[in-house]
């Protein structure tokens, strides 16, 4: 099986601290073990692993009871005595449930596997795409109604995408698009469904799935444009989330004191207003020609980003967005934008790509934080 990702290129998940602490690493070694490297023997685990062949065989069978790993055959071998038993991940009897509120589109459900991969998905028909309060967490239920309706098998955990400032208990501590202030998401959903769920702003799971299945890196930067601007950024294989959880919130940065570009948080100048999807149709409609916008989108976003790149050292930066907008011209235009500002965009090993496969990036990247959240593996 091809490994997911590199051995460096895995999430921090910070050191033990007490003896249950430790058992919890060890199980989740080897959990991450059997995710890239696929099904193993006992004995393969304890080599791949560095533990004791006791340690992995009680690990593997407190594991097996938690339904997280299942017994997948024997293995094929010339060796004489009896063959070994393989265990892998339990790939084909779990099940993520992930929810994408970050988009323009209507927001977006689905079940996946293990991998990452999206089994079904599934929209609402008839929702209003501008609720806000209670409308709009009515209608996420729904949504998640519909999915967990259409999924037979356990579901280990749901996970949601959403705009806005998300604290590490899955408080939303402000989305703008919602009207959400100071709402636990995450205990409003844990309640409804009786299921294990982890919230994480939108841009911060677009640079996870491109951390774990993408072209991430140990030190990368995201930049996503949609209804705003969002930033994800990760340095040393760990996600920044920021004192008040607000690291990458780029969208109401005055970038250019001289602008006086409306925006709809009431201030003038920020980036939102000059560089997210509506604000590039709405200078299109206005009469500047689609090279025109996108250059000045492009020469906001540098201005806003290039400072954040030269401080971090950051040589990886993955641009993604609605297609219509992110597209390689913008992305040449905002390279060309970065190399003006910021001597790190000329290096010979700085790159900027976009992502691949962008429509569903937040929804897999719901399914690598459940996974780190419920397994301790990326």
């Amino acid at each position: 099986m091809t490994a997911l990702h590199r051995e460096w290129n895995l999430l921090s998940h910070g050191s033990a601290i007490l003896p249950s602490h430790g058992r919890e690493h060890n199980l989740s070694l080897v959990l991450q073990t059997l995710l890239t490297q696929g099904a193993l023997s006992r004995a393969a685990l304890s080599r791949a692993t560095g533990l004791t062949r006791v340690t992995v065989s009680e690990l593997v069978a407190e594991l097996l009871h938690r339904s997280h790993v299942i017994e997948v055959g024997q293995q094929v071998g010339k060796r004489p005595g009896k063959p070994a038993t393989l265990v892998d991940l339990n790939r084909p009897g779990l099940r993520i449930i992930g929810v994408d509120l970050s988009g323009i589109l209507p927001s977006k459900a689905a079940i996946m596997d293990l991998d990452g991969t999206l089994i079904e998905t599934f929209t609402l028909t008839g929702h209003n795409p501008e609720a806000t309060g209670e409308q709009a967490t009515k209608q996420l239920l729904e949504l998640l109604d519909l999915a967990l309706s259409n999924c037979s098998d356990p579901v280990l955990g749901i996970g949601i995408g959403t705009p806005g400032i998300v604290t590490d208990q899955g408080i939303v501590l402000n989305a703008e698009k919602f009207d959400w202030q100071d709402f636990d998401l995450r205990t409003t959903i844990q309640v409804a469904t009786n299921i294990p769920t982890h919230v994480l702003n939108d841009a911060d799971c677009a640079i996870l799935a491109e951390h774990t299945f993408g072209a991430g890196s140990e030190h990368m930067i995201l930049l996503s444009l949609g209804r705003g601007v969002g930033c994800g950024v990760i340095t040393h294989n760990t996600l920044v989330r920021g004192s008040g959880f607000a690291a990458g919130e780029l969208g109401h940065v005055r970038y250019d004191l001289t602008d006086q570009t409306p925006c709809r948080c009431g201030n003038v100048g920020c980036l939102q207003a000059r560089a997210s999807v509506p604000a590039i149709r709405q200078a299109i409609a206005q009469g500047l020609s689609r090279e025109q916008a996108g250059q000045q989108a492009a020469a906001a976003l540098a201005s806003a980003i290039a400072p954040l790149i030269s401080v971090l050292d950051i040589r990886n930066v993955l641009f993604t967005g609605e297609p219509e907008v992110v597209h390689h011209d913008m992305a040449h235009w905002l390279l060309e934008a970065l190399k003006e500002r910021t001597a790190t965009a000329m290096a010979d090993n700085f790159t900027l790509n976009i992502s691949e496969n962008p429509e569903n990036l937040v929804l897999r990247g719901t399914a690598v934080n459940v996974l780190f959240q419920q397994l301790g593996i990326s």
